[in-house]
């Protein structure tokens, strides 16, 4: 793929973005973790890129179908304190401190001993290998995730702005209950214990709510964007190897439910010194951004090479309207149990304000996409791919200029 390559008009394959993503959205429809339609999504996308000429494969792997499995858990250790009085100490504190030490682990993304007890269902990701013409002397991970996730109050339009901050708040509430054998021998910190224990039975309603209420989206740029993306470019690179550069297509499954089918991935193999780029909700209505830290409570930078690479890429391509996402957007991405590992990624995001558009709401849908901000993502991909190519991402970054702003 040369660097001129993206400067040219649009291709035909940008107008087959949408194809892919009506492909999941539309025909398969909403595709809960684990479920009949994630697997059928997986198999439509294996089939159509193999009939295109990339062999893909699908890799199975034991998931679940929701972050309430091992959150609700969690919360009920949490909470289970107050069901015991003040004269079984010792019981508390044990089921407080593994509420917060529980919490600490699965938020941690390295050990996950809940979701991995959870692990009950089948799942599989989609994987392609495209091998470079000369030697391969770096490997670069496309990734993006197949499945949609469930609506509720969590994701209401007109509270979403506030969620990374709650979600904040109520992780906090849960690793305070781990000060139970410190704090529950005094008044003020039984008070402060049962304070925080009223923001976690807060979160326990709204993960019922959504359980009970709430409705499988069509995650049409949540992340159908993201999967039409890493599939023309794959496709693309399979026509026209990169000369030095290994390039791996991966489509997870059960992202929503916890970022499983990465996790997975990363334990299947050696991915040490491996460049991920991740492209997830690239469709709605916003800025395409690069995000330059993940995480909600615990957070990890991004990697310094790929995220000058993305600097410079905005400033030469304004048309682009890339900028850098400084503050959290969404939640926690397929990348981040790759930088909780020490590993080097980077992931593209579009939104504005800290919020992805139509995030985790039935109004995800093609007609709410905008096709122009996908052909951007693909555009910056194409630069990026090429820039690596070039070695770009093999030296060290230069030393930073000044404070980044993100657009």
């Amino acid at each position: 793929m040369e660097a001129t390559r993206s400067r040219r008009g649009p291709s035909r394959r940008e107008h087959d973005l949408l194809g892919w993503i009506r492909l999941l959205a539309d025909k398969v429809g909403p595709r809960r973790p684990t479920g009949a339609a994630e697997r059928r999504a997986a198999q439509l996308v294996r089939d159509r890129l193999r009939a295109e000429g990339l062999e893909a494969e699908l890799e199975q792997f034991a998931g679940y179908s929701t972050f309430a499995a091992p959150f609700g858990l969690i919360v009920g250790l949490a909470l289970a304190p107050a069901l015991f009085s003040q004269r079984r100490r010792l019981l508390r504190s044990a089921l407080a401190t593994a509420a917060a030490g529980s919490l600490a682990a699965e938020g941690g993304l390295l050990r996950t001993p809940i979701s991995d007890a959870l692990s009950r269902g089948s799942s599989q990701n989609v994987v392609a290998t495209v091998e470079p013409s000369g030697e391969a002397r770096r490997t670069v991970c496309l990734v993006c995730h197949l499945d949609t996730s469930r609506s509720g109050l969590l994701f209401d339009p007109r509270l979403i702005a506030q969620l990374n901050p709650a979600l904040t708040v109520f992780s906090l509430a849960v690793l305070t209950q781990g000060s139970e054998p410190l704090l529950g021998g005094f008044r003020a910190g039984r008070r402060l214990l049962a304070a925080a224990r009223l923001l976690v039975a807060a979160g326990a309603a709204l993960l019922a709510e959504r359980e009970l209420r709430g409705e499988d989206v069509p995650g049409a740029n949540d992340n159908a964007s993201g999967v039409a993306v890493v599939a023309e470019l794959a496709l693309e690179l399979a026509a026209e190897p990169l000369p030095s550069t290994r390039v791996i297509a991966l489509m997870t499954g059960c992202e929503e439910s916890g970022l499983l089918g990465a996790q997975a991935f990363l334990r299947s193999r050696d991915t040490s010194g491996w460049l991920f780029v991740n492209f997830d909700s690239v469709g709605g209505p916003g800025t395409l951004r690069y995000a330059r830290r993940e995480g909600i409570v615990q957070k990890w930078d991004a990697d310094p090479a790929l995220i000058e690479i993305a600097e410079r890429i905005a400033a030469e391509r304004p048309e682009l309207d890339l900028h850098a996402s400084e503050g959290p957007i969404g939640l926690t991405y397929d990348v981040s149990p790759v930088l909780a590992r020490g590993g080097r990624g980077l992931t593209f995001v579009a939104g504005d304000g800290g919020v992805i558009p139509n995030y985790h709401w039935p109004s995800d849908t093609p007609e709410n996409l905008d096709p122009e901000v996908v052909e951007h993502a693909l555009e910056a991909g194409r630069d990026l791919l090429a820039a690596i190519e070039r070695g770009d991402a093999d030296r060290p970054p230069s030393p930073p200029s000044g404070p980044s702003v993100a657009g």
